[in-house]
């Protein structure tokens, strides 16, 4: 065979067997990608504080979960205002604590009202969720002062027409908070004696903000 014939098939080997080596070396330093599924960075954040009280270890997450403990029945209007925070923001960290446990929402009509999980039962919260109306609050706190009070009057403390007041007693009534009875030609109001406890109990809490 001639000389260079021989160089050549020698040089075609030397080129194979250093490609081979170098597809080995790649491989080498590929496996931990091929060994391990592709994890997006925030998923990699969340699996790392997605047990018990290291869902707190993050500073905005805990500044949110702590004001809305201090702040039963906050809504996400208030939880942003509350910390000039984005609204993405405390989007992403709800949606962690809520899918952690530590906290729980409740509708009030457009709204989400927050608590923090287990503290609260369901009529406490939706107790919580009325005090966060002025009105209503008013009317709770005063027929939890003066046991029953009358149309005409619970009007004329509030400042609101009696349309008005009329209005606000039928949410009430409809959320089993409030009784009306007939007393002669007027309506006198009181507390319904179901939720008496509870709506003391939340004033209080309500009070202590």
């Amino acid at each position: 065979m001639k000389p260079a014939k021989l160089l050549s098939m020698f040089l075609i080997l030397l080129i194979i067997i250093f490609s081979l080596v170098a597809v080995v070396n790649i491989k080498g330093n590929l496996a931990p990608y091929y060994s391990t599924p592709f994890i997006h960075p925030p998923l990699i954040q969340e699996m790392s504080v997605n047990h018990g009280s290291n869902l707190l270890n993050q500073t905005t997450r805990l500044q949110i979960y702590n004001l809305i403990t201090n702040n039963p029945g906050i809504n996400f209007r208030g939880i942003c205002n509350s910390l000039a925070l984005p609204i993405g923001v405390v989007q992403y960290h709800l949606a962690v604590l809520m899918k952690g446990g530590l906290i729980s929402n409740r509708r009030d009509g457009r709204n989400k009202r927050y608590f923090e999980s287990k503290k609260f039962s369901s009529i406490e919260k939706k107790i919580l969720s009325v005090l966060r109306h002025e009105t209503a609050a008013k009317i709770l706190s005063i027929l939890h002062d003066d046991e029953s009070a009358s149309h005409g009057k619970l009007a004329q403390r509030l400042k609101i027409s009696s349309q008005a007041l009329t209005w606000h007693m039928k949410q009430l009534k409809e959320a089993s908070l409030v009784t009306g009875r007939a007393d002669g030609a007027t309506i006198k109001y009181s507390l319904d004696e179901t939720c008496l406890d509870a709506v003391k109990q939340c004033i209080k809490i309500a009070n202590s903000r």
